[in-house]
């Protein structure tokens, strides 16, 4: 019967497995979080529970956003029409020295 008003979705979005790098495995260059993502993504989630400033890049190659120590970013690439390819990954690189921590990146695929 669903929920009066609620207009049901052809698809439903599949939550990702959580990746993860600890902040002594964040260097200089860039360095994968965990592993590239299979499947298109329609909602990116990554939060840092790192002490330090860190760069994100979605190619391993170029810059994306930095994401401050403790910082949260999350790209809901669904809302605005869009996802993020599959076989893309998060990449991170050291901005300001993180030793404690991690960075965590989760999300939603269809």
């Amino acid at each position: 019967m669903g929920i009066p008003g609620l207009t049901p979705y052809a698809q439903e979005a599949e939550p990702l497995v959580q990746r993860s790098i600890a902040a002594g495995s964040i260097g200089a260059s860039y360095s994968i979080v965990g592993s590239i993502f299979s499947d298109p993504v329609v909602c990116l989630i990554i939060v840092s529970t790192l002490n330090g400033a860190v760069q994100i890049s979605l190619d391993g190659t170029n810059h994306f956003l930095p994401i401050p120590a403790g910082g949260t970013l999350i790209i809901d690439e669904k809302t605005n029409g869009i996802v993020l390819a599959g076989w893309r990954g998060v990449y991170v690189q050291d901005l300001d020295n993180p030793t404690t921590g991690s960075l965590y990146v989760s999300g939603f695929t269809l």
